[in-house]
């Protein structure tokens, strides 16, 4: 990578890292002033300089600079198209968020639950369906972030969250027809179930260090948000963590489709 783009890169990622470019320096042995110059374009550093400065910032060489998107076997199911990957990273994130708006309407039709009521039906039908369609949008852009960066758990995790959402959302929709006792143990299902799978995936969110504070945060949380599911008694801390998970979800697909270099 030539010079400004290299500068451009490590100036990024030393904010995502949330360091300053006198911390970063302490820690690589080179004067600030070589940072400087390296992150305003004006010298082509040493390899060896180069390799330094992103091992400090926790991210090897090859990830950063000779990137590119290793397809998954879940692309197809998934309508992933490689040479789409910033538009569709694009999309992820508008879905985010309208997926996050969607999860306040459900909470608030769950609470009411007139079983009788048709247009309730309707409503919650509509709603289920559309959270469903919405979060594939927007977890699609996980797929897609696990093959820019080779985190295979952050794919499986993500997928299977995709695989028990529609089975989840097929029951949540047939217990309008059903008893009580019956909701009730998809509810416990559903707990159990989101619980392992969203410490999986805070693990995996974890490991992409190159994104610094957001990716550390969005893993903590959404580890924290699975032990309240699993732990069944702190669910409704539960909701309140996975609000903030969401958003730094979004944040986290935002991050990634602005380092993302545009191919022509």
């Amino acid at each position: 990578m030539k010079q400004p783009e290299l500068g451009k890169k490590i100036l990024e990622l030393r904010k995502l890292k949330g360091l300053t470019q006198e911390e970063l320096v302490e820690q690589c042995n080179i004067n600030v002033r070589t940072i400087q110059r390296i992150e305003a374009g004006d010298v082509l550093p040493r390899s060896y300089t180069i390799k330094s400065i992103l091992e400090v910032l926790g991210v090897k060489f090859e990830e950063v600079f000779d990137k590119k998107y290793e397809p998954s076997k879940f692309d197809n199911i998934l309508g992933i198209k490689s040479e789409k990957v910033s538009k569709q990273l694009k999309t992820a994130f508008v879905f985010g968020i309208i997926y996050y708006i969607v999860g306040f309407l459900e909470i608030f039709v769950d609470f009411l639950a007139f079983k009788d009521d048709w247009l309730f039906n309707v409503i919650y039908v509509f709603l289920k369906s559309l959270s469903f369609i919405s979060l594939v949008f927007f977890f699609r852009g996980f797929i897609i972030i696990s093959g820019l960066h080779k985190n295979y758990l952050l794919q499986i995790s993500t997928f299977l969250i995709i695989v028990f959402s529609l089975a989840f959302t097929i029951l949540d929709i047939s217990a309008l027809y059903f008893s009580d006792d019956f909701t009730g143990v998809i509810s416990f299902s559903k707990l159990i179930t989101f619980g392992a799978l969203s410490v999986i995936l805070g693990i995996a969110f974890l490991r992409l260090k190159e994104f610094g504070d957001i990716a550390k945060w969005t893993g903590i949380f959404e580890i924290l948000t699975g032990v309240c599911w699993l732990l069944i008694i702190l669910a409704p801390i539960g909701l309140f963590t996975q609000a903030v998970v969401e958003i730094f979800e979004i944040i986290l697909i935002y991050k990634v489709l602005s380092s993302l270099k545009e191919k022509s």
